[in-house]
């Protein structure tokens, strides 16, 4: 307060000035920090950098940093000359991109990228960034994609997508003499749960089809009423899984070679009048898509013996 004695009226103008402005700095940088809390810095970045990008419905500048709260997002974005281009991304902390590249929709159109090649790179390079913070996501939430794909001379192991491209599909290959040499090594997996995925098998399913209304006293006898057993197949003595699950398996057993393979594991169900019934389709590994609606603790343990 000394200190303001001494000055002019001239001087302390520009001093409450200058206070005035750092206050108000301060108090548009806490509006903007509140503004912003919970939502996620994400690069907005469409190539033509003239498009109009539109997200939820709302106009958003382009090539530029936006901050949004994780979530599902539409994206539209459209620019003359060019085709318009829409998406669907779920923002996270692991995933903070809206960026892609629109295709030419006439001579004009590709003129302009002739024109403009410095930006359509930028973008490329943001594409394949976005790309593989995806895949990063994608093997955090199916562990399995970090063992895929798995090729050698007695199987193959891949993955494809479902029309949402999002669930992965595991696909494996193998003659049914390589069967269980497969699934043995997706047990080997580690940190993945092998009951939730949809696994489809190449090899021909000769359990495919069953009489789905067949019942039994006894499990064997429900496989029996179920089943037109191949020749070449024999059935396991099968267990118990708590009181109302019963597990055997249907396999080849080539005694001139010592040698078993293609086992196929059978799920029955006891109902209500003590009759067993048949759950699914056997399988080579029984999972929450191919066997529907029993508990995963059932499927681990039908898959462990």
């Amino acid at each position: 307060m000394d200190i303001l004695k001494n000055l002019n009226k001239k001087q302390k103008l520009r001093i409450i000035a200058v206070l005035a402005v750092f206050v108000l700095l301060i108090i548009i940088a806490i509006v903007i920090l509140i503004s912003r809390a919970g939502k996620i810095a994400t690069t907005v970045q469409y190539a033509p950098y003239k498009a109009t990008v539109i997200v939820n419905g709302k106009k958003v500048k382009n090539k530029s940093k936006q901050y949004f709260e994780p979530g599902e997002y539409d994206i539209e974005v459209s620019a003359e000359h060019f085709e318009t281009y829409t998406e669907h991304v779920t923002i996270s902390k692991d995933y903070t991109y809206m960026v892609g590249i629109l295709k030419a929709a006439d001579d004009e159109g590709e003129k302009y990228k002739m024109e403009h090649k410095i930006e359509f790179a930028e973008a490329e390079g943001l594409v394949g960034r976005a790309l593989n913070a995806e895949g990063v996501i994608r093997k955090k939430n199916h562990p399995i994609l970090n063992y895929l794909p798995i090729n050698n001379a007695l199987y193959s192991i891949s993955y494809d997508y479902d029309v949402d491209n999002v669930t992965p599909i595991i696909a494996v290959k193998a003659q049914p003499v390589y069967l269980d040499d497969a699934v043995a090594k997706l047990k080997t997996l580690k940190n993945v749960d092998l009951t939730a995925y949809e696994i489809v098998f190449k090899t021909e399913n000769p359990f495919a089809l069953y009489d789905e209304s067949a019942t039994g006293k006894t499990p064997k006898e429900c496989v029996k009423n179920a089943f037109n057993i191949p020749a070449e197949y024999t059935m396991t003595t099968g267990q118990d899984i708590m009181d109302n699950y019963y597990t055997l398996q249907l396999f080849i057993d080539d005694y001139d070679l010592a040698y078993q393979y293609s086992h196929y594991r059978v799920l029955l169900h006891k109902d209500d009048n003590d009759m067993w019934k048949i759950v699914a389709a056997p399988q080579p590994l029984l999972t929450q898509k191919n066997t529907p609606n029993t508990p995963k603790d059932i499927l681990n343990t039908a898959n462990s013996l």
